[in-house]
């Protein structure tokens, strides 16, 4: 069992045997979504990081700030 950013506990659904069945999520930002294979923040170190669920909006943000990734712009 992990527990996301919000303090609340999550069991993460057992794998399927690719079935690609959609199922609907709510990121802890509470962003609804639908996907076969959700992302999930987890850092060992560090638990206030693990996040349950998250959108791919919210991924790629928490990305850009602890990777320090930068977006490449054309001008």
């Amino acid at each position: 069992m992990l527990t996301n950013m919000n303090g609340q506990d999550f069991i993460l659904p057992e794998p399927s045997e690719g079935d690609g069945s959609q199922k609907k999520y709510r990121c802890p930002k509470g962003h609804k979504f639908v996907t076969s294979n959700p992302i999930i923040i987890a850092v060992d170190n560090d638990p206030d990081y693990n996040s349950g669920p998250v959108c791919s909006y919210c991924y790629v943000d928490w990305f850009k700030v602890n990777v320090n990734a930068e977006e490449d712009v054309t001008l």
